[in-house]
């Protein structure tokens, strides 16, 4: 994994000396030319290139970039998908759940939860992957889900529910009521820093790698840059340098 602008500058090097061993064989051509009996009469060739064109493959494995998020609270989407999400662990666990309703939203435990996640729009949450697996809430979701989860009552009234399985079904719970809320952000704006790629994409599609694959076109034009020693009237020697 390399930074794209260290890789864009390894090519830029690498094109820069592969010129520079360009006009080191024509001067040495030109000299050859000038020392033959009958090639001293000609001019000696010289090729040059006014523009490369590259498109090379590449995958983003990373982008070191911080994003600000607006938290906007649409009620009826988060009774909608969590009571979904709740729905789903019960026939996963065969067990009969809880759900929310709109009232349970009008609760303090949850008002202050919202009110937490709102202070925090427009700041800047950390490395762009849109999943806010970080966000540190200071009240304890809890209390808003103890009622769900307690008591858990299986569908069929012989199973037994140790207490693995139940602390199991809650963490479920609870990752399911972070998730609903993450879908309430929305990003804002986005400073990118660093953009980190991986060139070797043959090695990344036998390895099954799901990163971000992209075609990078560029497109390199000659320009000349000379450095000249001169002698001013005083006859103290200076350089200029000269761009064409």
């Amino acid at each position: 994994m390399v930074k794209l602008s260290d890789y864009l500058g390894y090519l830029n090097n690498e094109i820069a000396q592969a010129r520079k061993g360009m006009d080191l064989e024509a001067i040495k051509r030109a000299q050859e030319y000038a020392e033959h009996e009958y090639l001293k009469y000609f001019k000696a060739p010289r090729f040059t290139m006014p523009s490369i064109k590259l498109e090379l493959p590449i995958k983003i494995s990373e982008l070191d970039s911080k994003t600000t998020y607006n938290f906007d609270m649409d009620k009826g989407a988060f009774l909608e998908r969590f009571n979904e999400r709740i729905t789903l662990i019960e026939k996963e666990n065969d067990v009969t759940l809880k759900h929310l309703d709109i009232n349970d939203l009008e609760k303090k435990e949850f008002t202050n939860v919202v009110n937490e996640l709102k202070d925090r729009d427009h700041n800047f949450i950390g490395r762009v992957d849109y999943s806010l697996n970080k966000i540190k809430l200071k009240e304890p979701t809890g209390p808003i889900l103890r009622p769900i989860t307690e008591p858990i009552k299986p569908l069929n009234g012989f199973v037994t529910m140790d207490n693995s399985r139940s602390e199991a079904i809650k963490r479920s719970v609870d990752e399911a009521f972070r998730e609903t809320l993450k879908e309430q952000f929305s990003p804002v704006s986005t400073t990118l820093k660093d953009v980190y790629i991986q060139p070797d994409t043959n090695s990344l599609k036998r390895s099954g790698d799901d990163k971000i694959l992209v075609k990078l076109s560029i497109e390199l034009v000659e320009e000349n840059l000379q450095i000249v020693k001169l002698t001013d009237t005083n006859g103290k020697e200076y350089e200029e340098i000269i761009i064409d």
